[in-house]
């Protein structure tokens, strides 16, 4: 692989603010975990609250410093510079072991007495609307790599059990450990090849994040969705953590640059389709959590065309990711006129073949 600008223009208004303004990154991830309940009463949406919707629409800053990272580290291997591509690594591991921090926190953090109990209480009622079956778990087990029938089997233990049982997270927990010793490993050995087939597999860790904050940003505008987004969050932590226990099988082999730009493209005609119905949001919901559900899906989908274009050599990488955070942020309108252009312009904007 190579790349013919190895270093992030900075430019773009909402880039800088949401730079100059990384506290509330914390704020809202925090926010996004403890996923209270919003008061029962008439939402009035604050600046905060918009702020919030706003970051929710971009990249995790982790995933932007990966993308800086792992140009910067092509670059220098297509030149031949190999003091500056050690550099490069090391930062790339540094942000993948972020990724495996939030993913253990995730892990440690879920499957509380509180938390079963909400989850399966509303099982019954979120399958009676079909709100479960619009969920994009499928969607998300696809992006893991999971089996259809592991996605099928977290299912049944949400329902079962109202999240993974202990000895599925201590399998998790001990793949995170697992993986980490693959970190250092690249390090010690500035194992390249290694390190490609780490970032393919851990960086889809970003996922917990960007459902995570879509799920509180929709928390902004609705009332009454902490059950439906309790399991979404735990749906997720269950789907990451089924990928975890299958993760050394995700490393035998890495992929090709025609795969790299196949999976791509599958990535963005999915996002287009999924936008369709983003137009609902600008329309009262047809079931309670409705909105939650679409936002789900859609920050599922943004996360896999980010995820997809990190190791593709393409000019426009950074415009289609400006183009993402401009089209989230356009969710958040009062009038949906900004989301249609947005998504006129990402459509004429595609990965390369």
């Amino acid at each position: 692989m190579s790349y013919s600008t190895p270093f992030r223009r900075e430019d773009g208004a909402s880039r800088r603010t949401r730079k100059a303004d990384s506290s509330s990154v914390a704020e809202a991830r925090a926010a996004a975990e403890q996923l209270t309940p919003p008061p029962e009463a008439d939402v009035v949406v604050t600046p905060a609250q918009r702020r919030e919707e706003n970051l929710a629409a971009g990249a995790p800053p982790v995933l932007e410093l990966l993308l800086y990272h792992e140009e910067e580290r092509a670059a220098a291997r297509a030149s031949g510079d190999v003091r500056l591509a050690a550099s490069a690594l090391a930062g790339v591991v540094r942000d993948l072991d972020e990724l495996l921090d939030s993913a253990e926190s995730h892990l440690r953090q879920t499957g509380r007495r509180r938390s079963r109990q909400l989850v399966k209480e509303a099982m019954p009622d979120l399958v009676a609307i079909s709100a479960i079956a619009a969920l994009p778990l499928a969607e998300i087990g696809e992006f893991l790599d999971l089996p259809p029938d592991r996605v099928d089997a977290v299912l049944a233990s949400l329902k079962r059990h109202g999240g993974i049982t202990t000895a599925q997270r201590h399998q998790a927990l001990q793949q995170v450990t697992w993986l980490r010793g693959q970190l250092r490993q690249v390090e010690a050995a500035q194992d390249h090849s290694l390190l490609d087939r780490l970032l393919a597999f851990v960086s889809k860790f970003v996922l917990l994040a960007t459902v995570a904050l879509a799920s509180a940003a929709a928390g902004a505008f609705a009332v009454g969705e902490s059950a439906l987004k309790e399991v979404v969050k735990t749906a997720v932590i269950a789907l990451v953590a089924a990928a975890l226990q299958m993760g050394a099988d995700r490393l035998v082999a890495g992929r090709t640059e025609q795969s790299q730009r196949d999976t791509a493209q599958r990535a963005h005609d999915a996002l287009l389709s999924e936008l369709s119905a983003a137009s609902a949001l600008w329309q009262p919901p047809a079931y309670d959590g409705e909105h939650v559900v679409i936002r789900t899906r859609l920050a599922v989908r943004v996360c896999a065309v980010r995820v997809a274009s990190i190791p593709l050599e393409w000019r426009d990488k950074w415009r289609y990711w400006d183009l993402l955070d401009d089209l989230g942020a356009t969710l958040g309108e009062k009038e949906d006129d900004g989301f249609q252009v947005q998504l006129r312009r990402l459509a004429a904007l595609r990965p390369p073949r």
